[in-house]
């Protein structure tokens, strides 16, 4: 199984009960399906971008789920059909890392000689003050 996650938009014509009960539903299909709801976030209601679907504003909710690709079919599918739904999205999740990853091997700094007591950025340039003419010939 899989990570997702899942945001959508209800209609702000919807109370609180309306929009408990749509995101019921679709961490319902989640679970009929065999996936399993992780995290549950209602964001409450926002003003859009732009319109969708003629409203201006619309209630937020964030699902985090894991599941099979069918359940996320289905839910997708739900999400599509519903009518107090103005958009959705669903997202995979990137995977945790299991094993650290070794750092690079810094580069080699550069001898004192050669950057005639200049400050030495990352990757060996001087920075800082420039050099005259002067100081140019004696190198």
């Amino acid at each position: 199984m899989r990570s997702y996650e899942v945001i959508f938009i209800l209609d702000p014509a919807l109370g609180d009960d309306g929009v408990d009960a749509a995101i019921a539903a679709a961490s319902g299909i989640v679970t009929k399906e065999g996936g399993e709801v992780a995290e549950v976030q209602k964001w409450g209601k926002k003003r859009l971008a732009y319109e969708i679907k003629k409203r201006r504003e619309g209630h937020y909710a964030f699902l985090r789920l894991r599941a099979p690709v069918k359940a996320v079919t289905e839910l997708e599918r739900h999400l599509h059909i519903a009518e107090s739904v103005l958009k959705f999205l669903t997202v995979l999740a990137p995977a945790l890392r299991r094993r650290p990853v070794k750092a690079k091997a810094s580069a080699p700094a550069p001898k004192e000689s050669d950057t005639h007591g200049m400050t030495v950025g990352v990757h060996g340039e001087a920075v800082g003050s420039r050099r005259t003419g002067a100081e140019v010939q004696e190198a």
